[in-house]
């Protein structure tokens, strides 16, 4: 989102509250006299920078100048509600709109929409005190049930024009056949009247057409483009696609431009169908690069949690995951024996291990464990078990693994403490105790000792070109890829960079400021400052297990989840729990993702945080002068869901004082290696922070990453680095 949409949104919102404040009191309430002030000063700042400010309401979405605001937020949402309410399609300030004028569109807006409205219409004598500001003289086209084909535009006047008279009959084929004319007959207007974005307007409305008249699956989509490019004349056809459609292969470059809000309006009718996902996405995506786009409208389309949503997000989503070849294949780290008689453990480990990319089998007694493991073609790489046991003891079953030489390594998770000093468990040569209730983090820690991950697949060898146009570049990890592959992972990386904040919001006493790099051409590391409500802003960072297209798309979903529930609540821990169940029933095995949420609150001065797996973040106390660490915690998104999720998270209130400064990190700063192989580590980070931490927040963070690079000198980056740190100023 631009600076002006910005501003234009911001200013509809609070302009939102001045009309619900009237509703509650009326027009010489103080309150409604400050946000009417607020609301016109507002509106100048947006008209400095615009002759006018256009906007209205669309299948349930706010439009502003031309463009549908995808930004989730309950109370533009209930502006949109309050629109349609009072049939109010569209609506436009011009520059010298004074505060009378606006208080006068307040006050419609604050009206019942029975005394608004009649026979559909906004009752004409509620209109006249308007000059500057012009409702409803811009009309949607309605060509099929519900289905507007154009966005707020200027150029709806010539597209008004026709559509009355050339689509008043006609529907399906007929009407896809009349498009190109249609289109032919609005060109030399629109160059007549010199739009700029003239190209762009005829595409969406050929776009839109296409899903109104033929829409559908893949097929239908191809049958209605080919229906509707044969009846263009060639000169058409190059102005609105930059090429003749002569074949089939042309004619599926047109359907690879169309908006990924279009294709994943197709994919769902594809899943629909049960049609071949792998054959439509060859058809629909330009380059591997563009699946990080497309994510991003998946995760908004199916945001909901009803299971159709879940169902088609889960199909789709895993599939575009693969499309990652360096993921394609996980491979099975082995199998993995659980032994408890508590049912809900059971499941947590059987979760967990599937995670972690194991087999999983259970079992909830002693007494047949041990003849499990001894009729098995193959012992399991890890047993897990409770040293209480029905039938037979953990103790007894240790002692018998031990005499028949059965060489497994065990996980020994209980709350007999007593039992670690035990000789069974000290004798025992593989082994990692672990103290019930557990932490998911301890249990993840003791199965990658007794068992590592797979080390990474080895990289390529170089081959010699096919050709002489034929280049390979070499990524930070010392991946030799091709030219084109570089070019998507390129596009890639622009689209992830697009989705973190370029600015912040305004935050009055307090001084923010960023940092991102990422180790390889995408990266898996995110970062956000999301405005909650004119009090809190919440704060996070968050880092994935992976790089890569597929690290980047995993970033995406979490980032839509959080963004759709932020607004919802202050609560860190509240938003975490209500985030996972989203992300742990799309991400591929192996993956999780972890992530630091704090929200604070401006006027009190005082943050709420809440860990889920991440570094805890460090506090800078400007009295002390000495940093601190917030709680740990919290197992990674991604992982477990329901209940066992939300056991693991807590949540902290810290006071902020005048000076104070939060710093928010991922792990590739405290963990970035010299020559010597020595990590930075937490303790000389927080040296370093203390050194830098009275400066600016823009000085203070290059002063903190410049520490972090002239330690790591000439060693390469294995790791993406990113810091966001906040300092009260007052």
């Amino acid at each position: 989102m631009d600076p002006i949409e910005k501003k234009s949104l911001e200013f509809l919102i609070e302009l939102a509250r001045v009309i619900r404040n009237m509703q509650m009191y009326n027009e010489n309430h103080p309150i409604v006299k400050q946000g009417a002030l607020k609301v016109q000063r507002m509106l100048d700042q947006v008209l400095a920078s615009l002759p006018s400010l256009t906007f209205g309401a669309s299948q349930n979405h706010l439009l502003i100048q031309s463009k549908q605001i995808t930004e989730k937020n309950a109370i533009a949402d209930r502006f949109v509600q309050m629109l349609q309410e009072r049939n109010i399609n569209g609506v436009k300030m011009h520059k010298g709109t004074n505060a009378q004028e606006l208080l006068a569109f307040v006050k419609l807006m604050s009206t019942k929409p029975d005394h608004v409205v009649k026979d559909g219409r906004v009752i004409p004598e509620l209109l006249k005190p308007f000059k500057k500001i012009k409702i409803n003289e811009i009309e949607f086209v309605m060509l099929d049930e519900g289905e507007d084909l154009e966005s707020l535009t200027e150029a709806r006047k010539f597209f008004n024009t026709i559509f009355t008279e050339e689509f008043k009959d006609l529907k399906g084929a007929d009407a896809l056949k009349q498009i190109g004319a249609v289109i032919q007959k609005i060109l030399p207007k629109m160059a007549d009247q010199g739009f700029d974005d003239g190209d762009k307007e005829l595409w969406g409305f050929f776009e839109r057409s296409i899903e109104s008249f033929g829409g559908g699956n893949l097929t239908e989509t191809r049958q209605s483009l080919l229906t509707t490019v044969r009846t263009m004349d060639p000169k058409v056809q190059k102005s609105l696609f930059g090429q003749v459609i002569t074949n089939s292969k042309e004619l599926e470059s047109v359907l690879k431009q169309f908006s990924n809000e279009s294709k994943v309006s197709i994919l769902s009718e594809e899943v629909e169908s049960g049609r071949n996902l792998s054959q439509a996405l060859d058809s629909l995506l330009k380059s591997k690069g563009d699946v990080v786009e497309l994510a991003e409208e998946l995760s908004k389309k199916f945001s909901g949690e009803d299971t159709e949503s879940q169902e088609k997000l889960n199909k789709i989503f895993n599939l575009l995951q693969r499309l990652d070849s360096s993921q394609v294949d996980l491979p099975s780290r082995g199998k993995v024996l659980i032994a408890d008689s508590d049912e809900e453990c059971r499941k947590i480990y059987d979760d967990l291990f599937r995670r972690m990319n194991f087999e999983t089998s259970s079992i909830d007694n002693g007494k047949d464990l041990f003849n499990t493991l001894q009729k098995s073609p193959a012992l399991p790489e890890i047993l897990i078990m409770d040293a209480k046991l029905p039938g037979r003891s953990g103790l007894e079953i240790l002692s018998d693994l031990d005499m028949s030489k059965m060489r497994v390594p065990v996980i020994l998770s209980t709350e007999m403490v007593s039992v670690e000093n035990s000789f069974e468990v000290q004798m025992y040569s593989k082994l990692k105790f672990i103290k019930k209730p557990f932490e998911i983090s301890a249990i993840m820690d003791a199965a990658n000792e007794l068992c590592p991950p797979p080390p990474p697949p080895e990289p390529p060898k170089k081959k010699e070109p096919d050709s002489p146009m034929a280049k390979v570049t070499e990524t930070a990890a010392g991946t030799e890829i091709t030219e084109e592959i570089a070019a998507e992972l390129t596009k890639a990386r622009e689209i992830q960079r697009n989705l973190m904040p370029s600015t912040f919001p305004n935050m009055p006493g307090y001084e923010v400021y960023s940092y991102y790099k990422a180790c390889d051409m995408v990266g898996g590391d995110y970062y956000d400052v999301i405005p909650i409500d004119d009090e809190n802003v919440g704060l996070l960072i968050a880092d994935v297990s992976g790089h890569g297209v597929t690290g980047a798309m995993i970033m995406v979903m979490v980032r839509s989840a959080i963004r759709a529930w932020a607004h919802t609540t202050i609560s860190p821990k509240e938003l975490l729990s209500s985030v996972n169940p989203m992300v742990a029933r799309d991400i591929l095995s192996g993956f999780f993702c972890t992530v630091y949420y704090a929200v604070l609150n401006m006027p009190n001065r005082t943050l709420t945080c809440s860990c889920a797996g991440h570094n805890p973040a460090i506090i800078w106390n400007a009295n002390t002068k000495e940093c601190t660490f917030t709680k740990k915690g919290g197992m990674p998104l991604g992982i477990l869901s329901g209940p066992s999720f939300d056991r693991t998270l807590q949540e902290e209130v810290i006071q902020l004082n005048q000076g104070d400064r939060l710093v928010l990190y991922t792990d590739g700063l405290v963990e970035t290696m010299d020559m010597d192989d020595e990590e930075y580590g937490e303790d000389r980070f927080c040296k370093t922070i203390q050194k830098a931490a009275t400066q600016k927040s823009d000085i203070c963070v290059k002063y903190l990453i410049n520490g972090v690079l002239k330690f790591q000198g000439k060693r390469p980056q294995f790791d993406d680095l990113t810091l966001i740190t906040l300092r009260a100023l007052k």
